[in-house]
Formats: structure tokens, sequence, C-alpha cells
């Protein structure tokens, strides 16, 4: 199980849409997946877990170390901003304890 973990949630009239595309184009370099409303993207080094809601997609990501969460955080947040350039999204990681 992941040591350290952190959270964020951003918002948007489209998330269904902003997941889809995320993990779409995380699949291309890591094994990453997504059904409705949830999706994961598994990095050899820490994970990220993607859902939906009504005005926001959230995104939870652990690893065991703090080079391995910020490299994560690192990744997700420039391919989201990648996918979502046209609303210029803020992404601000919250840590979170178990």
């Amino acid at each position: 199980m992941a040591a350290l973990r952190s959270e964020a949630s951003v918002g948007t009239l489209v998330p269904d849409r902003y997941l889809a595309q995320l993990c779409q184009h995380l699949s291309r370099e890591v094994t990453a997946t997504y059904s409705g409303r949830e999706g994961r993207a598994e990095f050899g080094f820490g994970q990220c877990k993607l859902q939906t809601g009504r005005r926001a997609l959230m995104l939870v990501v652990e690893a065991e170390d703090e080079n391995s969460l910020a490299r994560v955080q690192h990744i997700v947040s420039s391919y989201l901003k990648r996918s979502m350039w046209r609303e210029k999204p803020t992404i601000n990681w919250i840590r979170k304890s178990d």
C-alpha cells in the first residue's frame, strides 16, 4: 500500500470528457483504464485514481515516497493541462493522510 497520498479537484463543466481524454493520453505511456465515471493510471512508482463529479474531476495520487508522489503529480498535471488548455485549469494538490 502507498505511504503518501495527495488529492486535487479540478472544476469543469465536462468532467467525463476530460476523464476519458486524460486516460487515453496516459495509456500511451502507462497502464491506464477508465469506465463510466472512474479511471486509473498505474505508474511503476505510483498511481492516480480519477473520478468525475457533477462539475469537477477528482484526482487521487498515491506513491511510496516524496519524489515518486511529486513525479506522478507532475505527469498527471501536465497531461491534464494539455487536455484542458481552453479552460486553463488550476490544479492544487492537497496532501492527505490515512
